[in-house]
């Protein structure tokens, strides 16, 4: 027998208000400090005038008086009320933003931060610092509060991120002479700092902050030794669903667990916050504390859990988003949830504006939404069919996920099939690591061998969760592509309606859609089946492996010759060399999805490099051709005698110190470092090109920012001797990312241009068993000898590298 689903009515009566303080935290952090000022000055007054309506229209209606409550003549008054609450909260998020910026501007610091002079500043490291890889080698990342700078006495209170050659230590305070640069408006950190000269910064005296940090990193850090003797990847494991320490975990786990849709298990999320508060809620009811204590005992806890993790933005959100569930349950209304949310997204916003555009941010609330608005009633269905603790796995990932997705589409490179599955299997397992876990992190110091053994046992399920995450990742289209461009988006709108739609029903407990309910279903069923679908399976015949989203750039397999693309927009690139082949040309391109070479860049006049033109013309227009070659050589009337195609784009040989910036979505800036005509050796004459890409969303400081953008150096086929000359006259730039290799790696190439450069990745295009040799024995000695990261087209076929957070991702594509 079927049970009959009930109608649970939710108060959204804070939504409209939480949605308006998003909005103004996204215009405020976009503007400057006055902007924002006049703005929430204007919302304050408008917030006053609707309050005041309201009450005024309250007022002349005394006879609706009962007792001494008054109520609202009409909705109107009480729709003015809400508007008020609404306005006014913009009014606190646009004015705490303001005040951040304000401050900043006031002290000075916004335009130190502009200045290119060195200058001293006295900052207090917030976090762990993170090894990352830097020009000068291996470094450290941290994230820092100023407190100081110059001979500036005002407050700054600015965050900053600090890149250095030693590791600072969490809690302590530190000055040295830095160069500053700025980030954008929209960033929390305000600027990037490295010192200037080879000087670290020096530690001052501790205070009391610092001891209490010193505690803390203490427990860390033993919690991370006692994890050290945890069976299979729970080493590794056990510190980031601990501690959101991921330091550890190898870049084979990290991408396992990203793929499986389980990255959220190794960061502090508010699951991990509302595991720790159910954990000390467990501990009351069984110790039998009064239950006034319980509310102060669960607070307590969970803010000496953030300490232990280090309260950084992030950990604040995530304990924020987890508490609301245990709010929720002391309350002992769970209709009080869609309240307590709506209400932590307004605090959050007024203590932070810069929440409102965090990635982090978004998923969290839309995953907590989704678990708030449906979880319940899904669980609710599925005990129907299966036992209630499945059914409550079950609904707990469905829900999130169903919320997550429209979140993911914009900004992840595919999606995660087996996020579902893989959530359900592991989830049962992150509470037997977590509270366990932080259990022995709080005893780390005090009592190390009890410590231990909790950690090991923790360890057991902490290397199954590793292993669902590389059996998830394993699947056959484990990340699914997703349509690109405008039909990505429209797919991405219909998914968001249907869910929409979903959701609607499950909260007034339709089992059956309406009439125009059943259009929205039905158009998704249709995109799904119709796009979605058909793109996953071909997507091993067609791409090999995904094609990554944001990808910047491609090493086409052309066979023996070369072929580089650099991506300016979304179906548009700059194209160096095509190869010998006009159908390997094309399908390169194809694969690639780019239909406009903005320039196609030929290096010289040989075969291998120009003679598949037709084919790049063939799959996309281009713009204009950019060359160098012997002198009368023209690429236009090459092709043409080699098949009669006549090539309509404009041409014109590159001048040394030639530089263009294309900007938009995917900025791409080159300059011309060599183009020569006159040389008897035609490999000589080739275009030498210097690129720099950025992208936007890459932190500030990393590798791939607009502060330090990447670095690609591509050298067409020039010889050693030549190669020699040039980096006598220090005509070849030295800070370089990625080498395109020159001459497919052919020993009078030479290695003086690979010791110069010193790139962390070489490109080479080369044919498999060519008759050349290609590429010579010294020079991928040389490579591994500098430890460079080398890809070949004969061993990785055709590769596309991506910008992360983390570093240059490379992806081969069959």
């Amino acid at each position: 027998m079927s049970v009959p689903m009930q109608r649970n009515r939710l108060d959204l009566r804070l939504l409209p208000a939480a949605l308006a303080g998003w909005a103004a935290a996204l215009v405020a952090v976009h503007s400057s400090g006055s902007v924002s000022l006049h703005l929430g000055g204007a919302l304050v007054a408008a917030s006053l005038g609707c309050a005041s309506a309201a009450l005024l229209g309250r007022r002349k209606c005394p006879a609706h008086a009962h007792g001494e409550r008054w109520v609202m003549r009409d909705r109107g008054g009480t729709v003015l009320l809400h508007l008020a609450l609404s306005v006014g909260v913009a009014a606190a998020v646009t004015l705490s933003a303001a005040q951040t910026q304000h401050t900043h501007e006031e002290s000075g610091w916004s335009e130190a931060v502009e200045s290119p002079t060195p200058i001293s500043v006295t900052f207090r490291v917030t976090r762990d610092a993170s090894p990352v890889q830097q020009r000068s080698g291996d470094g450290y990342r941290s994230d820092a509060a100023v407190l100081s700078f110059g001979e500036n006495d005002q407050p700054v209170r600015a965050h900053a991120v600090v890149f250095t050659d030693t590791e600072l230590r969490a809690g302590h305070r530190y000055t040295s002479k830095m160069l500053l640069s700025a980030t954008d408006s929209a960033e929390r950190s305000t600027a990037v700092m490295r010192p200037w000269g080879t000087e670290e910064p020096v530690r001052q005296q501790p205070d009391r902050v610092t001891g209490v940090a010193e505690t803390f990193t203490d427990l860390r850090q033993a919690t991370v030794e006692h994890s050290s003797s945890a069976v299979g990847e729970a080493p590794a494991l056990l510190p980031g669903v601990i501690l959101g320490d991921r330091s550890g975990q190898s870049q084979e786990l990290t991408e396992a667990m990203r793929v499986a849709g389980l990255t959220h298990m190794t960061v502090v999320s508010g699951t991990h916050c509302a595991l720790v508060m159910g954990a000390l809620l467990g501990l009351g009811r069984i110790l039998r504390i009064p239950r006034w204590t319980t509310l102060p005992l669960l607070l307590t806890g969970l803010a000496l859990f953030v300490m232990l993790v280090q309260p950084a933005p992030s950990v604040i959100r995530a304990a924020v988003m987890g508490s609301i569930g245990a709010l929720a349950v002391f309350a002992g209304r769970g209709r009080a949830s869609s309240s307590l949310l709506c209400l932590c997204v307004i605090l959050l916003l007024v203590y932070d504006p810069w929440f409102g555009v965090a990635a982090a941010f978004q998923l969290s609330v839309a995953a907590t939404a989704g678990i708030v608005l449906i979880g319940a009633r899904l669980k609710g269905l599925f005990a129907q069919r299966m036992p209630r603790f499945m059914a409550a796995a079950l609904a707990l990932a469905v829900s999130a996920q169903l919320f997550v997705t429209p979140v993911l589409l914009p900004i992840a490179e595919g999606v995660t099939l087996y996020s579902i599955p893989a959530n359900i299997v592991a989830g049962p397992l992150l509470p037997l690591v977590t509270v366990p876990g932080t259990l022995a992190a709080v005893l780390s110091t005090t009592l190390p061998e009890l410590s231990a053994v909790l950690l090991w046992l923790a360890g057991l399920p902490g290397a199954g969760i590793a292993e669902v995450g590389y059996a998830a990742a394993a699947m056959p289209h484990a990340l699914a592509p997703w349509p690109a461009g405008h039909t990505g988006w429209v797919a991405a709108g219909i998914y968001t309606a249907a869910a929409l739609v979903v959701c609607r029903m499950l909260i007034e407990a339709r089992g059956r859609p309406r009439g125009w309910e059943r259009a929205v279903l039905s158009s998704a069923v249709g995109v799904l089946t119709a796009v979605v679908i058909p793109l996953a399976s071909l997507q091993g015949v067609l791409f090999g492996s995904a094609l990554p989203e944001q990808w910047r750039l491609a090493l086409c397999d052309v066979g023996q010759g070369d072929m580089l693309v650099v991506r300016t927009g979304e179906y548009a690139g700059i194209v160096v060399d095509a190869g010998e082949e006009p159908d390997m040309a094309a399908a390169c391109l194809t694969k690639l999805r780019i239909n406009e070479v903005e320039i196609l860049m030929i290096t010289h006049d040989h075969l291998d490099h120009y003679g598949g033109t037709a084919g790049v013309a063939q799959a996309a227009g281009i713009g204009e051709i950019l060359y160098s070659g012997a002198a009368g050589w023209s690429v236009t009337e090459a092709v043409e005698e080699l098949g009669g195609t006549a090539l309509d784009a404009p041409e014109a040989r590159g001048r040394v110190g030639q530089t263009l910036t294309h900007e938009g979505d995917y900025p791409v800036s080159w300059q011309v470092w060599s183009a020569a005509d006159y040389h008897s050796n035609t490999n000589d004459n080739s275009l030498v090109v210097h690129f720099e890409l950025w992208a936007a969303e890459t932190p500030a400081g990393a590798v791939g920012s607009a502060i330090d953008p990447l670095r690609l150096l591509t050298l067409g086929d020039l010889e050693q001797e030549v190669a020699g000359m040039l980096l006598a006259r220090d005509a070849l730039p030295s800070a370089v990312d990625i080498l395109k290799v020159s001459h497919h790696g052919a020993a009078n190439g030479g290695t003086a241009v690979l010791e110069h450069s010193d790139p962390a990745v070489a490109l080479i295009g080369v044919g498999e068993e060519n008759s050349y040799g290609h590429p010579s024995g010294a020079v991928v000695a040389a490579l591994d000898e500098l430890g460079t990261a080398t890809y070949r087209t004969d061993e990785h076929g055709t590769v596309v590298f991506s910008l992360t957070e983390e570093a240059l991702k490379p992806v081969p594509l069959e």
